[in-house]
């Protein structure tokens, strides 16, 4: 469930030592001089007040990725509106912390990392964005296609390789949105996005639009604006593959990380192919989105933040997505 119990534990253990939280507050400065940083100013209504700081600041803000200028430098054409991160992470402490001289890492496979993602609009008219990491995508009666209706990627590939995919693809053929696209059979077995496995009540996702249905692939095309002809072939080719288990086009269920994904109860060949034969057919709009900052501001061994020389600012330091990645923008394994 995506970490929510680990961070509700972690939260009662501050509780439990007597750490102060405090919620609905901002940072709005940080003192700083020859000998570092010395305080902050926290604002929550319209009260301010001023904190002393002894050991240090320890930036853990979100990174960049909601930062609206940030954003446009560095993620150019993603919609802030595919981010399923929190709002609440506006990139202002990302400012401050520039002001004292903190710079941003260089070197990355991508300034953020990524995931495909379906979005919806909820009941009291919020947006929930639903990043589609490994429930549905990789699993048998499932394909992922473009505005042609053809596949261009590996489905069971990791969600950030997925993420890069999509923007690489949509410079050549119009990819985003993609579509996501599953039989009758699949979708009882495994769900897709916020339709959840053995659903019953289809009729809300249906009437919002987040899930499209069609009695055949002609219909379901047409209804997409996707080209048919393209999507029945890709069907086809793809129904082919699960009866020798091998994806000549994409090497699905290439390795043990995609076998892993796949369903492993599957009676065919390969645990991530299998056909799409059931009608109707279903299918959810993928979009890009950036799941968490890649780029950050650099730190040395002991997370300090260093400025433009390389030397460390004084009392303040830098973790999880404030800080660059220590992978490069590389998904190394779940838990990045």
């Amino acid at each position: 469930v995506m970490g929510r119990a680990l961070v509700g534990r972690l939260l009662l253990s501050l509780e439990q030592k007597g750490v102060t939280i405090l919620t609905q507050t901002s940072v709005v400065k940080i003192d700083g001089g020859a000998d570092g940083v010395t305080a902050v100013t926290l604002a929550a209504g319209g009260t301010r007040r001023s904190v002393r700081v002894r050991g240090g600041l320890v930036l853990a803000s979100g990174g960049f990725t909601r930062h609206p200028e940030l954003r446009k430098t560095m993620l150019p054409g993603v919609d802030i509106a595919w981010c399923p991160g929190a709002p609440g992470h506006t990139g202002q402490a990302h400012d401050l912390a520039r002001s004292l001289g903190a710079r941003y890492g260089d070197k990355a496979l991508s300034p953020s990392f990524w995931a495909p993602v379906s979005i919806r609009k909820r009941p009291d008219g919020s947006t929930a964005v639903w990043p589609h990491f490994v429930m549905d995508r990789a699993k048998p009666g499932m394909i992922t296609v473009n505005k042609a209706g053809r596949r261009f990627l590996n489905e069971s590939t990791s969600y950030h390789l997925f993420g890069i995919g999509m923007q690489e693809a949509n410079r050549q053929v119009p990819s985003v949105p993609a579509y996501l696209v599953c039989d009758a059979e699949a979708l009882r077995k495994y769900g897709i996005g916020m339709v959840r496995p053995r659903e019953r009540r289809l009729a809300p996702y249906l009437a919002d639009g987040y899930l499209t249905c069609g009695d055949t692939l002609e219909q379901l095309a047409q209804t997409l604006g996707i080209d048919a002809a393209g999507l029945k072939d890709s069907v086809a080719r793809i129904n082919a593959y699960s009866e020798t288990g091998v994806d000549p086009d994409f090497q699905r269920g290439g390795t043990a990380y995609q076998r892993y994904n796949g369903d492993a109860t599957w009676t065919g060949k390969n645990p991530n192919i299998g056909p799409l034969a059931k009608p109707p057919y279903y299918a959810v709009r993928l979009y890009p989105g950036d799941i968490g900052a890649a780029t950050g501001f650099v730190t040395d061994e002991h997370s300090r933040v260093l400025d433009g020389t390389g030397q460390a600012i004084a009392g303040l330091y830098a973790v999880g997505a404030d800080a660059h990645s220590g992978r490069g923008g590389v998904y190394t394994a779940p838990g990045i």
